[in-house]
């Protein structure tokens, strides 16, 4: 009796690690993409971190005032945590001097998901904005991102977009 119990415990547990905890669909796309603004507008860079996947990598176009010509920026999860930890420090700095907390805006639209047919992976069209302190500055992104789920929770695994950098206004 012993040994059916761990089989079963066995069998239950290899399906959701091979397939249940594997799979994509929509509506976690949705989800993932809503706990990303959250995280962001609640200034929570690890918990932003924590939902990119350990081999996760970038490649984005950025405009900038001050850049004499467009900057592509190739980033790992290290490297792309570092980043978002120095930019929600330097809007604390920058808020600090200015009196106060700066108020962030976000903006997204899922253009389009595509699920593949294994359903263990997901591609989506995302545009986004990002205002911070009302028109101090606005970033505005596209991006074509690759989400995959493993053990029940949705990761980004790889980002390929544009970004735009604009002050004043």
């Amino acid at each position: 009796m012993k040994a059916i119990i761990v089989a079963i415990v066995l069998a239950v547990g290899g399906w959701w690690y091979f397939i249940g905890g594997r799979t994509i669909t929509p509506e976690q796309v949705n989800a993932f993409y809503r706990e990303y603004e959250a995280a962001t507008l609640n200034r929570e860079p690890e918990k932003l971190c924590a939902l990119i996947a350990d081999e996760y990598s970038s490649e984005a176009v950025v405009r900038a005032p001050g850049l004499a010509r467009p900057r592509v920026d190739i980033l790992n999860k290290q490297q792309t945590c570092e980043s978002l930890r120095q930019t929600f420090e330097a809007w604390e700095e920058l808020g600090n001097r200015m009196g106060g907390m700066l108020h962030l805006d976000s903006k997204y639209s899922l253009k389009d998901i595509q699920i593949a047919p294994n359903r263990k992976q997901a591609t989506v069209e995302v545009q986004s904005t990002l205002e911070i302190g009302g028109s101090l500055m606005s970033m505005r992104t596209k991006s074509h991102d690759t989400l995959i789920r493993r053990n029940g929770k949705v990761l980004l695994l790889r980002s390929e977009g544009t970004g735009t950098i604009s002050a004043g206004g």
